[in-house]
């Protein structure tokens, strides 16, 4: 028995305890499962630590629950169900992997509807997400070490939570930023002092995973964070920092690696860059063949030397029909989570999915709109910000990486519908507390001129 193992064994109960007390620390501790991705995770999914937090999180809610929010992110979210299921029934090729990639989602909406009924207060929604830039620390932890020793920051995939990969990693590092920068500039002291020691190091982790993608989408995430900040000049000057310690930590044969993203010569580009946009046309192609069901979820793997010519590999293995499911011989993904969810899922499945991302740009807008007093407006801006940044990170990102079934993705679009909710609250508590004091007012006004006509 491992000692991490054994750890678990003792770890697990005691969290499941305090679930039991508290259901919000059910959420808080998947949240940290997910990122630590312990080997005990390598068992049969009723032995997964996360399996029996998400059963403990849902029955301690339920013993509690008075209301249930269903606002309109989160049905838009279950209407992706049906598209993947008419899409797996159709599948193209394999409709047993395509259910499973199914049930995966719809075990992350079911933790996304967990988000939406948990989150009940701003500083949840803090604390939400805190939790998840710390506990990525698990993960930045090895790219660090791996790059600080001279190594490929892409073998340090066995701790990388889920997927794995270059553009991976770099993604989830990029979605920190803007938790760090507003906090740093707005937050409570402990917040600054925590962005302050936490932000080189996920530059660092950046820079390390050498990631092309990555690299466009801090620069692009960087430059909105200044644009959005109300404090300009420190704002400036906290981003003006971090592209120093950037520029200062990176190594040159990084900076020529970035500096092929935009290369027109095909043999500078490399294969990796070269292989995407292959990929990219063959997705387009699947889903003119299927554009309303799709070829069936995870059928782009399966399908792609097809229309690609060649299989999965560092360098071309020319396709061969008869090596087709063969050891050794498997496809790509479409390394764009939108080429392949409009190839795997068609209209049915892209069009929900796509329209969860317009309707939390919309939600956050609209937040910032939204009449309250000057302290708790400047709260609702910043946390807004964050949460609309963050996920256009991951926006950018994945026209790199295939992560539809990336669970921080689901995690992110329940938290922004609460903070809708809660923002929503607020405003009512406000608007409730200003006409409480004008009917004071108006009385006293009364009671004074009562007073008045009698004398």
């Amino acid at each position: 028995m491992s000692v991490r193992f054994a750890f678990m064994l003792v770890l697990v109960p005691i969290l499941l305890v305090l679930t039991i007390r508290k259901p919000i620390f059910g959420l808080y501790a998947t949240i940290v499962m997910y990122y630590f991705r312990p080997d005990v995770w390598d068992q049969p999914s009723w032995w997964q630590p996360v399996f029996w937090l998400t059963i403990t999180t849902i029955v301690s809610w339920g013993i509690r629950v008075k209301t249930v929010r269903m606002p309109g992110i989160m049905l838009m979210a279950i209407a992706v169900i049906p598209g993947m299921i008419l899409s797996t029934l159709t599948a193209a090729m394999d409709s047993d992997v395509s259910m499973e990639a199914t049930v995966v989602v719809i075990k992350l909406i079911i933790a996304m509807f967990l988000v939406v009924q948990l989150l009940r207060t701003p500083k949840d929604v803090l604390t939400f997400l805190w939790m998840n830039v710390l506990a990525n620390l698990w993960t930045l932890k090895s790219v660090v070490l791996i790059t600080a020793g001279g190594g490929d920051a892409s073998r340090a995939n066995v701790a990388a939570a889920q997927g794995g990969g270059a553009n991976y990693l770099a993604m989830t590092f990029v979605m920190a930023l803007p938790l760090l920068y507003f906090r740093y500039l707005h937050g409570s002291p402990r917040e600054k002092k925590a962005a302050f020691w936490i932000a080189p190091f996920i530059l660092f982790g950046i820079m390390g995973t050498g990631s092309r993608g990555g690299f466009l989408t801090m620069f692009i995430i960087m430059v909105l964070m200044t644009m959005r900040s109300k404090q300009r000049a420190k704002g400036f000057a906290t981003i003006a920092a971090m592209l120093v310690i950037f520029i200062v930590v990176t190594p040159s044969e990084k900076w020529d690696r970035f500096g092929t993203t935009f290369e027109t010569n095909t043999q500078q580009r490399g294969f990796a860059a070269n292989s995407r946009l292959e990929l990219w046309r063959a997705g387009w192609k699947m889903f003119l063949t299927s554009p309303i069901t799709g070829v069936g979820h995870d059928n782009f793997q399966k399908l792609s030397p097809r229309y690609t010519g060649y299989f999965a590999g560092k360098t071309p293995i020319p396709y061969r029909p008869e090596l087709e499911g063969t050891k050794g011989h498997s496809g790509f993904v479409a390394h764009s989570t939108w080429v392949q969810t409009l190839a795997d899922g068609g209209l049915v499945t892209s069009f929900p999915f796509f329209a969860l991302f317009f309707m939390c740009w919309v939600a956050l807008r609209r937040t910032r709109r939204m009449p309250l007093p000057p302290e708790e407006k400047q709260e609702v801006y910043m946390i807004s910000q964050i949460y609309e940044l963050t996920l256009l990170a991951f926006v950018i990102a994945s026209t790199f990486g295939s992560h539809l079934k990336i669970d921080f993705l689901w995690w992110y679009f329940g938290g922004v519908a609460a903070f809708e909710i809660i923002v929503r609250q607020q405003v009512a508590q406000w608007q409730q507390l200003q006409r409480s004091v004008f009917l004071q007012e108006q009385n006293a006004h009364k009671a004074a001129q009562t007073t008045e006509a009698t004398i």
